[in-house]
């Protein structure tokens, strides 16, 4: 690989699902094992999902506004948004693209509109969500995906010094609610705000989940992570909210930590999470040890050990 454009774009095509060229691509960037159906299933499929809509959307579910927003930006470039506009692999291909048009223009002002076009994507598609998101892949992916996300993280830094700093935080930061209070907004919200990235400053994985099981003593309700959490709620709130403070608490250290040369988005990330263990505190503190949550417990059947 001889530039970052061409570099890009092969870690681009390795957060796809893998197919014979990915063996090849991983030789080439000394990734040290060969990617393969079940590690990227229990990647990028059950642990770490690829799209921007999760870590920048309200929801943190696939689609809505976020991805419209992602899509939006393929047809204002003047192409054709695919199925799936908001695929880290989709977008970081696009990157690559924008830049390479910007590397090859002969005429100054092309080419500065494209560099300015690739920055812009850059800053606000690519740097407003993976710097958290991949600094979640060590001990919880596959090692050839640790070591993937290590090399996209050193890139995108890269390019991000090259290109200097944005002039205002990406949009899809600004238009970010925060994370609602349950006495207000109720715990439906609550519990959806937790687990969407952009709202809660923290990035709770399914391996999270069982973790947090092990250390509160609750058991591990099967499906969806918002019924984990209501059965963790249901079982012994009080510990739950203080797992979930010392959870904010790790990921503001941790956001501290990658968010050099990123100051202003570090900022956004670093500013949740700590509101968001501000907020689960004052939960606890206010209601004296009684966090006066009222779901209803889950059924016996909806239980279970958080080893299995």
């Amino acid at each position: 690989m001889t530039s970052n454009v061409e570099l890009i774009r092969a870690l681009g095509v390795l957060s796809e699902p893998p197919g014979p060229e990915h063996v090849r691509l991983a030789e080439l960037l000394e990734l040290g094992s060969a990617p393969d159906a079940e590690g990227y299933a229990s990647t990028f499929l059950l642990q770490l999902y690829p799209y921007a809509s999760v870590y920048v959307g309200s929801e943190g579910m696939l689609g809505g506004e976020s991805r419209d927003r992602v899509a939006g930006a393929w047809s204002a470039l003047g192409r054709i948004p695919p199925p799936e506009p908001d695929h880290l692999g989709a977008l970081l291909g696009l990157y690559a693209a924008l830049s390479e048009h910007a590397e090859v223009e002969a005429d100054p002002a092309e080419r500065a509109l494209w560099g300015a076009a690739a920055s812009g994507f850059l800053w606000e598609h690519l740097l407003s969500w993976t710097m958290p998101y991949l600094d979640c892949f060590a001990g919880r992916s596959a090692p050839v995906y640790e070591e993937w996300a290590r090399v996209l993280a050193e890139v995108l830094r890269e390019e991000a010094r090259r290109c200097g700093p944005p002039a205002a935080l990406p949009l899809h930061l600004r238009c970010a609610a925060g994370l609602p209070n349950p006495h207000e907004s109720g715990s439906e919200a609550f519990l959806t705000g937790v687990l969407a990235p952009v709202r809660s400053g923290m990035l709770l994985t399914r391996a999270d989940l069982a973790r947090g099981a092990e250390e509160i003593g609750v058991g591990l309700r099967m499906g969806e992570r918002k019924f984990a959490l209501e059965a963790f709620l249901s079982q012994d709130a009080e510990r739950t909210l203080d797992w979930l403070a010392g959870e904010a608490r790790s990921w503001t250290d941790r956001h501290d930590r990658w968010s050099e040369g990123l100051e202003r988005i570090g900022r956004f990330w670093s500013g949740r999470s700590r509101a968001t263990e501000g907020l689960l505190q004052s939960l606890l503190q206010s209601a004296g040890g009684e966090t006066g949550w009222t779901d209803d417990a889950p059924l016996e059947s909806e239980v279970v050990d958080a080893g299995d």
